[in-house]
């Protein structure tokens, strides 16, 4: 899933510094330049309550039967937060590359191996270590993803750091489901060699959900291969969520470690689509174009593509529960659960809010005519310094990531400018519960049941 093939590092003429802009826990906000860019950690206190207006706020709520749930770190349970924009960067790079040139070069010996066996008896041997080398492979991703959230959480590494692992477990994923799939097809010409398909559609299926949209952006980014771009990451135990804006639509990634279980036997299949139905009972019941289901030991995902984007959702056999999900949401379709708006200098600024690390709707309209105006957008949390986010749209539209903690956002005119406070809100978080039978009353769809061992990045 989101596989594409890896790309030649360009050619940099000069080593490029990361240049962040940061939002940390504590309600700083600041641009910095060349050197080590700012970073400031959470320690999981409460959230301080939102500033003191400076301009009239309105408050519209939206009903809760139409915003769509998303799987994120539990509330209380956030250690460290920031929203920072990323560049392009040597260093990542050429490690990301390196990476990667290992991890294909390993695939290669292990073919080899196989295929170098004197005897059929030891070409099963060897193709049985391989499978259990595997395994393993796929534990120490989840390993080496643990530690570095750990290490984020407690102030030990930045934001980038942290990135550029999840984009390297995501390379290393992709290697290893490459890997599965060239020690299937060397099982089939085996004789005599049964293949467990449910083993292997366990391993994939585990492989995927290190993968997904953002790091797949954020690989573009660190590469060079795509414009500096914003990420919000939050971490807690053993958990990790990270989003962005990319063109019209809001990515989403969330990984919950500490809801996976991952010594489960296999379940039907249909009781992965009743605990999807019951965690996501908006897109459930909204129009589906297409459910797909894949077959696995661990872990199932559920792919939905519906009227107000996609999402796969990855359920633990065990626990049964969604431990990660991958949405994509079009712009467009964002609910905002909460409105402010502030006047001043014959201008309107409203900000349609939705909660932290989701897309946040800037805009600017003239307040008699309702006319957009062309304005120059910053945003502060708390008390810290301001830092410009960009200008407004044709629309008189701008949209951001939200930060975890209360801020203020300024719209600089040519008549002056004028600001509004947003308190970030609360994501409409999937329970950690199972499901009931009460709750299939979906809009009848194709539902297609995908057999262990299918290959889903191609997907």
């Amino acid at each position: 899933m989101y596989r594409r093939p890896m790309r030649a590092l360009p050619v940099i003429a000069a080593a490029l510094l990361v240049c962040s802009a940061v939002v940390g826990a504590t309600g700083s906000l600041s641009e910095s330049g060349a050197g080590e860019p700012t970073t400031v950690a959470d320690r999981g206190d409460p959230a301080p309550a939102a500033l003191p207006p400076t301009v009239a706020q309105t408050n519209d709520s939206v009903p809760d039967d139409q915003q769509i749930t998303v799987l994120d770190v539990p509330p209380g349970s956030v250690e460290r937060w920031s929203v920072e924009q990323q560049y392009v960067d040597l260093g990542p790079a050429l490690g990301l590359s390196t990476n990667a040139t290992t991890d294909r070069l390993r695939t290669l010996a292990v073919v080899e191996r196989v295929e170098a066996a004197n005897t059929t008896e030891e070409r099963r041997n060897r193709l049985e270590t391989a499978l259990a080398d595997l395994e393993t492979r796929v534990d120490e991703l989840d390993r080496r993803q643990t530690a570095a959230v750990t290490a984020y959480g407690q102030g030990e590494i930045s934001s980038r750091e942290l990135l550029v692992v999840l984009v390297r477990v995501s390379i290393a994923a992709e290697e290893l489901n490459d890997r599965q799939s060239r020690i299937e097809v060397l099982a089939a010409d085996t004789r005599g060699f049964d293949i467990d398909r449910g083993q292997l559609g366990s391993i994939s299926n585990r492989l995927s959900a290190f993968t997904g949209p953002v790091r797949s952006h954020a690989e573009a980014v660190l590469q060079g291969e795509a414009d500096a771009h914003r990420f919000y990451l939050a971490t807690g135990p053993e958990s990790v969520t990270v989003s962005t804006i990319l063109d019209d639509a809001y990515l989403r990634e969330v990984y919950r470690g500490d809801l996976r279980n991952g010594a489960g036997d296999a379940i039907e299949l249909e009781v992965a689509l009743d605990i999807v139905s019951t965690s996501y009972p908006v897109i459930w019941n909204s129009t589906r174009e297409q459910t797909q289901v894949f077959g696995g030991g661990e872990t199932y995902p559920v792919r939905i593509a519906h009227s107000r984007g996609d999402l796969t959702a990855f359920v633990d056999s065990n626990a049964r529960v969604v431990y990660a999900e991958h949405q994509r949401r079009p712009l467009s379709s964002i609910v905002a659960d909460q409105r402010v708006q502030g006047i001043g200098g014959g201008v309107r600024l409203v900000v349609n809010q939705t909660y932290p690390g989701g897309p946040a709707q800037i805009r600017v309209v003239d307040d008699v005519t309702g006319e957009p105006v062309d304005a120059t957008i910053s945003l502060a949390v708390g008390t810290g310094d301001a830092i410009r986010l960009g200008t407004t749209d044709d629309a008189g539209t701008l949209w951001a990531l939200s930060p975890y903690r209360p801020y203020t956002v300024t719209a600089e005119t040519r008549g002056g400018s004028v600001n509004a406070t947003v308190d970030p809100g609360t994501p409409p978080r999937v329970r950690d519960v199972q499901p009931d039978d009460s709750n299939d009353t979906a809009t009848p769809n194709e539902t297609r049941i995908v057999p262990a061992g299918t290959d889903i990045y191609h997907r």
